[in-house]
C-alpha cells in the first residue's frame, strides 16, 4: 500500500503539473479566428501573448520564409574569410530576434552558405531586405558643383564621341532594316526623356537634343541650398532611364572620366515625383569621412516635418571627431550612405557632438525606418552575402498539414488503442490509459520547453507510442505466462513487471542514447525529431512502469485478471 500511495501522489502531481503546462497551448490551439479578434478588441496584445506562451509550429506546418544565402568570401581580405561565415550567422540572428521571430532556424550549409527559416513568419520581402542588407553606414560629403559640372561635361562629350562612331559604324555595315529598327528606338526614347523632364519641370518643352547632352539628358538637378543659394549635384533620374544611365557610366570611357576620388550613388529607394517614378542620383566625394560602427544608443525618432528618424548618440573620441567633420561643413549637404547608396543628403545645419539623426528619404515608410534601426542595432556584416534561394510556404499549405496530421495522428491512435484493448481485453484498456497519459505529458513538457513542433518531431511522437505500445506487450506477454504457469494474479503481475523490465529498460536506454547524440551532432529539424523522441521514451518509461503498474496494483485483489 505504501508503494502504491507515492505512486498515486507521484501521477496526481504530474498531471497537474502536465495540465498548467500544457494550459496556454490548448487556449490558444482551441481559438478560432473570431475568437482571436475578440480577444484582440478586448486587450490588444492578448493574441500575441497568449501565442508566444504556447507551443510553437515550425515552418513545415504553419508555413514561412525559407531563405538561403551565399556569403561572398571572395570580396573580403582572406585574413578575414575564416570566420566570416559563422560571425555572419550570429548577426542575422540577432537582427532576426529585433523582429521577432520565434523559433527562427539558421544553420550554416557547407563552407560558405546560410539557411534561414523563418516559421509564421509572412513578410518574406522584409526578411530579404533585412537579413541580406550589408548595413556599411558611411557618412560621406558631396562634391562642388563646379567639379560635378565638369565632370558631367566630360561624360556628355564622351558619350557623344562614342554615339557618333557608334552610329557611323552603323551606316557603314548595317543593312536597311537594322537602321529602320534602331531609327524609331532612339527617338521614342529621345521623346519618353523629354516628356518626363518637361513634367518634373513643369515646363511645355525643352530645348535639349541628345546629340549635345546624351548623359545629362536624363539628369535633372534637385538639390538646392536656399540659405546660402547654392546648387549640389543631386539628381533626379526618371525609372525607366536609370539603366540607361547605368550602361553609361558602366562604360570603361566613361569610368575614365570619373576621377578616383568621386563616386555615383543612387538613392536607396525611389521616390514619386510629379507623378513619375524617379530615382535620385548623386556626385559623391569618394572618402569616409565617418562609420557608422560608432553609432550608439541607436532608436526611432521623428524630424521637423514628422518624417521618421533614426536617432543616435555619439561618445568618446567619435563624438569629437563627428564634431568636427560637421563644423568644418555647415550649410553643405552630408550624405548617409548604405551599402554603397545613399539614403539621404541632409545639410548640415550646426555642429553635431553628442546627438544626431539620420533623417529618412521622403518616401521612406516606418518600417524602412525599423529596418534600418535592426540593422544599425545588430551591427554589420562581415561580408557581402547575396540571396540565392528564396522559398515562401504559404498559410494554406500549413493549414492543410496540420489538418491532414491531425486527422491522421487521431485516426492511428484510434486504431492502435482498439487494437490493444481487444486483444488484452481489460488489461488492454490499462495500456490505453497509459499510452493517453504518455501522449498528454509529452506534449505538455514540449510546450514547457518552449519547443517547436515540426513534422520531425510528430515522427518522434509517434516513434514513441510505438515504443510504449511495445513495452506494454512485453510485460502482458510476461504476465499471460505466468498465470499460464498457474501463480496468482498477485505474484503474476508481479513476476511479469520484473521479468519484462530488463527488456524494457535495454531498449528505452539505447534509443535515450540515439536521441541524445542526434540533438547534440544534428541541426533544425533534426534536433526536432532528438526532442520529441528523448521527452517520448523517458516518459514511456514512467507511464509503463509507475502508471500501468499503479491500476494493476489496485486490481492485485481480484481472482481473475482480464488479459
Amino acid at each position: 500500500m505504501k508503494g502504491q500511495t507515492w505512486r498515486l501522489v507521484l501521477t496526481i502531481g504530474l498531471i497537474v503539473l502536465a495540465f498548467i503546462g500544457f494550459w496556454n497551448t490548448l487556449r490558444y490551439w482551441t481559438l478560432d479566428a473570431a475568437d482571436k479578434e475578440r480577444m484582440e478588441m478586448q486587450k490588444p496584445g492578448s493574441v500575441q501573448e497568449l501565442q508566444r506562451k504556447a507551443m510553437r509550429l515550425g515552418l513545415d506546418l504553419q508555413g514561412g520564409v525559407h531563405i538561403v544565402l551565399r556569403v561572398m568570401l571572395e570580396k573580403i581580405e582572406p585574413s578575414a574569410r575564416a570566420d566570416a561565415v559563422d560571425r555572419a550567422i550570429q548577426i542575422i540572428r540577432n537582427r532576426v530576434d529585433f523582429i521577432g521571430v520565434a523559433e527562427p532556424v539558421i544553420q550554416r550549409q557547407g563552407d560558405d552558405r546560410i539557411i534561414v527559416d523563418l516559421p509564421g513568419y509572412t513578410d518574406a520581402a522584409r526578411a530579404e531586405e533585412l537579413i541580406g542588407q550589408t548595413a556599411q553606414l558611411e557618412f560621406k560629403l558631396l562634391e562642388t558643383q563646379d567639379n560635378a559640372n565638369l565632370i558631367l561635361q566630360r561624360i556628355d562629350s564622351v558619350m557623344a564621341e562614342i554615339n557618333k562612331a557608334e552610329k557611323a559604324a552603323s551606316s557603314d555595315e548595317t543593312t536597311t532594316a537594322t537602321t529602320e529598327t534602331a531609327a524609331p528606338d532612339t527617338s521614342a526614347a529621345d521623346t519618353a526623356a523629354k516628356d518626363i523632364f518637361a513634367d518634373i519641370l513643369g515646363e511645355d518643352t525643352l530645348d535639349i537634343t541628345e546629340g549635345d547632352r546624351p548623359f545629362t539628358l536624363y539628369l535633372d538637378p534637385f538639390l538646392f541650398n536656399s540659405s546660402n543659394n547654392t546648387q549640389w549635384p543631386g539628381y533626379v533620374v526618371a525609372a525607366r532611364d536609370r539603366r540607361s544611365v547605368e550602361k553609361m557610366l558602366e562604360r570603361p570611357e566613361v569610368k575614365r572620366m570619373i576621377p578616383e576620388d568621386v563616386q555615383f550613388a543612387w538613392s536607396t529607394r525611389p521616390e514619386i515625383v510629379a507623378a513619375q517614378e524617379v530615382y535620385k542620383l548623386y556626385i559623391l566625394k569618394s572618402r569616409v569621412q565617418f562609420l557608422g560602427k560608432h553609432l550608439e544608443r541607436i532608436k526611432l525618432g521623428k524630424g521637423q516635418y514628422q518624417e521618421n528618424t533614426v536617432d543616435f548618440r555619439l561618445s568618446g573620441e567619435a563624438s569629437a571627431a563627428f564634431a568636427r567633420l560637421t563644423g568644418a561643413n555647415i550649410d553643405k549637404p552630408l550624405a548617409i550612405v548604405i551599402d554603397n547608396k545613399v539614403e539621404s543628403a541632409p545639410f548640415i545645419n550646426s555642429r553635431i557632438r553628442n546627438e544626431g539623426q539620420i533623417t529618412m528619404g521622403s518616401s521612406a515608410t516606418i518600417k524602412d525606418a525599423q529596418n534600418l534601426e535592426v540593422v544599425l542595432k545588430a551591427g554589420a556584416l562581415p561580408a557581402p552575402m547575396e540571396i540565392i534561394a528564396k522559398n515562401v510556404v504559404g498559410a494554406t499549405l500549413g493549414s492543410d498539414t496540420i489538418r491532414k496530421g491531425f486527422y491522421s495522428a487521431i485516426v492511428g491512435l484510434f486504431l492502435v488503442l482498439a487494437y490493444i484493448a481487444f486483444y488484452y481485453r481489460l488489461s488492454g484498456l490499462i495500456a490505453d490509459i497509459g499510452l493517453i497519459f504518455n501522449l498528454f505529458f509529452l506534449l505538455s513538457i514540449m510546450a514547457a520547453l518552449e519547443a517547436t513542433l515540426t513534422m520531425p518531431g510528430i515522427a518522434g511522437i509517434i516513434l514513441t507510442i510505438g515504443m510504449s505500445v511495445d513495452a506494454n506487450i512485453l510485460i502482458f506477454e510476461r504476465i499471460r505466462e505466468e498465470l499460464r504457469s498457474g501463480k496468482t494474479v498477485r505474484a503474476s503481475i508481479d513476476a511479469g513487471y520484473h521479468r519484462a523490465w530488463a527488456a524494457i529498460l535495454d531498449g528505452h536506454v539505447t534509443t535515450l542514447i540515439t536521441a541524445a547524440a542526434l540533438y547534440i551532432i544534428g541541426a533544425g529539424s533534426i534536433r526536432g525529431f532528438a526532442v520529441s523522441l528523448f521527452w517520448g521514451v523517458l516518459i514511456s518509461l514512467f507511464t509503463a512502469y509507475v502508471i500501468t503498474k499503479l491500476i494493476f496494483d489496485m486490481r492485485k485483489h481480484k481472482q481473475t485478471l482480464s488479459i
